[in-house]
């Protein structure tokens, strides 16, 4: 299997386009652009297909990553018990700890 780092450059497939509408298209990659990925397609607005291609494309260990900088309340309630049973993730970063520490959580980028 081709690790991601490899066929960077390259757009996720056709079926993410409407979930990543506010993104430009022609300008993402899979890699770089993974956390946007990840988060709109699979955790708030993804289906099984979705799913299925970000766990074989990213792997659990990076989708869990991704899900460690990230606030919360930036995932739907249902989104977040999908992820806490796929990836037996639980440690989302709450708001409070990221105003009384230098932890930041990362922002969608803007196009």
């Amino acid at each position: 299997m081709k690790s991601v780092k490899s066929i960077s450059r390259k757009r996720p497939p056709e079926m993410f386009k409407p979930l990543l509408r506010g993104l430009k298209w022609e300008a993402l990659d899979i890699w770089e652009d993974r956390e946007d990925i990840i988060l709109a397609a699979l955790i708030n607005y993804g289906e099984l297909e979705h799913l299925k291609w970000i766990i074989k494309t990213y792997g659990k260990d990076e989708i869990k990553k991704v899900l460690s900088r990230r606030l919360e309340t930036e995932i739907y309630p249902e989104s977040r018990n999908l992820a806490r049973t796929l990836f037996l993730y639980r440690a989302f970063l709450k708001a409070e700890s990221c105003l009384s520490s230098k932890l930041k959580p990362k922002v969608f980028k803007k196009f």
